[in-house]
């Protein structure tokens, strides 16, 4: 069995990038509650961008919605995988997990740095993988290809 997870570097560009966000969007929640000087900018862009009324209601619920967002992309930085094991790939992320039983899969292609594992029915969905983002991608594709066709391929050669 062989696991495939985030490479260290993007697992930490992201959650540097996450902690600016909700430092950033954090703050902007903070604002209506510490008294500003008047002639700050801060104070000035706060009365003026908030000057209408739907405004006022609407940078909380868009900075929330921001935060959540960050607070996602953590735990998917830590959670997302991909696992290849003796009978079956799985595609592991924190909205959902995906398992193709190897007689499932027709075979794989590549296309714009995602690899797809392309399945036989249309009972199931197939499944896609962002190529940039993992560890051992070489080692991926190999297992890969020792085991399917490469639908690449076969599309080059009928041409």
């Amino acid at each position: 069995m062989n696991v495939y997870t985030m490479s260290h570097r993007l697992k930490v560009f992201i959650v540097v990038f996450s902690i600016l966000l909700i430092l950033t969007f954090g703050s902007l929640l903070m604002v209506p509650f510490i008294t500003l000087p008047p002639d700050s900018l801060a104070f000035q862009i706060y009365v003026e961008s908030l000057s209408t009324g739907y405004l006022f209601y609407l940078t909380p619920v868009l900075s929330f919605i921001m935060i959540i967002f960050a607070v996602l992309l953590i735990i998917n930085a830590f959670n997302k995988k991909v696992v290849f094991t003796n009978d079956a790939i799985i595609s592991k992320d924190i909205f959902e997990t995906r398992k193709l039983i190897f007689s499932e899969i027709k075979g794989f292609g590549i296309s714009n740095f995602m690899l797809y594992i392309e399945t036989n029915s249309n009972a199931k969905k197939r499944i896609a993988i962002n190529v940039l983002s993992l560890n051992k991608v070489d080692n991926l594709m190999q297992n890969l290809e020792s085991k399917f066709v490469n639908l690449d391929f076969l599309v080059t050669e009928k041409a």
